[in-house]
This record gives C-alpha cells, sequence and structure tokens, in this order.
C-alpha cells in the first residue's frame, strides 16, 4: 500500500505531488523496471513491436503532467527506443498520430466497430500480409498470433520429458501431510530418495523429517 511522504505519494505509474493547494503529477517508473521491450530486429508483426511504445506515448499524452514531465517522459521513451534497436522515425510517427487521434476524438464522435469480426493469422514473416491485406476494405479485424513464445517452448518441454527434473508436491496417504520441494534431478530418482529415507529413520530428508514427526506409518505416499 503507497502512502504520502513529504506530501508525495506514487499510485499506479504516476507520483503526485501536492503543492501549496495544487496537484502536479508525473510519471514515475518502478525500481524494477528494465526498459526493456520486443527488439526491432525480432520477428514479430510490426503492430505486436510497437505496442509499448504505443502505451508509453499515450499515457504521456492524455495525462494530465506538467510540460517538464512530459519532456523527461519523451527523452525516457526515445532511450526505450534507442536500447531495444528502434529507428527515432518510428516513435516520431506513433507520437504524431497518437496526437492527431486526440485531436480527432474531440471533435467528432467515436464510431463504434463493435459489428466487425476478429480473424486470427499466424504471424511467420512480412509475408503473410500479402494475404491480410486482401481483408482491409472487409468487415473483418486482423490479429495475428506469433510462433515459439516462451509459454509454447515450455508447453513443449513438458510434453517431451515424462520425468523431468523441478518442482515437486509430495503427500503422504497415511496422515495427508504435503511436502513441496525442488531438486535438479528427476523425479524419479528423488522420489526414491525419499521413499528410502522414510524406511530408514533418516532425517536427511526434509520430507521424511515432517512425516516421521507427525505420522509413524508414513511410508506410502504419491507426487
Amino acid at each position: 500500500m503507497s502512502t504520502e511522504d513529504s506530501n508525495v505519494i506514487n499510485y499506479l505509474d504516476i507520483t503526485i505531488n501536492r503543492n501549496n493547494n495544487n496537484m502536479d503529477i508525473s510519471i514515475s517508473k518502478k525500481t524494477t523496471c528494465t526498459d526493456t521491450t520486443t527488439q526491432f530486429s525480432s520477428n514479430h508483426p510490426h503492430e505486436h513491436k510497437i505496442v509499448a511504445f504505443r502505451y508509453y506515448i499515450n499515457r504521456m499524452i492524455k495525462l494530465l503532467i506538467t510540460e517538464k514531465s512530459k519532456k523527461e517522459e519523451w527523452k525516457s521513451i526515445l532511450a526505450i527506443a534507442k536500447h531495444n534497436g528502434y529507428p527515432i522515425h518510428i516513435t516520431n510517427n506513433i507520437r504524431k498520430k497518437l496526437k492527431t487521434n486526440k485531436q480527432k476524438n474531440q471533435q467528432y464522435p467515436i464510431i463504434d466497430h463493435h459489428n466487425k469480426k476478429w480473424v486470427t493469422f499466424t504471424y511467420f514473416s512480412h509475408i503473410i500480409r500479402r494475404i491480410t491485406n486482401l481483408f482491409k476494405h472487409s468487415n473483418l479485424n486482423i490479429a495475428f498470433r506469433v510462433t515459439k513464445t516462451v509459454q509454447q517452448q515450455l508447453a513443449k518441454e513438458q510434453i517431451n520429458n515424462k520425468n523431468p527434473s523441478g518442482i515437486h508436491k509430495l503427500k503422504c496417504n497415511t496422515c495427508n501431510k504435503v511436502y513441496i520441494g525442488q531438486s535438479g534431478r528427476t523425479i524419479k530418482i528423488r522420489h526414491k530418495e525419499h521413499v528410502r529415507y522414510i524406511r530408514t529413520n533418516n532425517p536427511q530428508s526434509a520430507y521424511a523429517l515432517q512425516i516421521l514427526k507427525s505420522c509413524s506409518k508414513g511410508t506410502q505416499m504419491n507426487c
């Protein structure tokens, strides 16, 4: 929970400063922020690459922050873009478009596009746009999904490895005590060690020690 300190409080991604019955708002960054986005050279749709910068720039434009804070935030955005390999004209174009959209929305009502349907294409290279461009003037919105994500790689690893190492959970069938541990060896080997430690009353295993303290018959378990 954030608390006020010397008339300053951080809330979400902004800093509020109370000063003579006025409030100055600026954009703040958490200490865990790494300024890392999808690299410009990566094989992702352009829309996916610039989504972070659209968020940063849109936040800078729409929040009621001081001009000084806007200049500092813009320098920070340019530094993030440079760090991740983005040409400066990309961030400049995004800024220009978002400013134009803001002015249009103030002058004209927003058109409802909820009647459009979404269609998903797998993005393997920029060649896929030769197909998606055919639907530009149709009643379809195009979305892209990428391949070889971290989630996909982890799921593939779990399927291929039938006896992996890592975090495991063991439960005594007699007293229902549960132990959660971690091992760099396979689950099968670690399970055998736990069973051996329990049968020989060896306190070397944290799980065995836990079972021995609460259950004299804790020789059966599952995982």
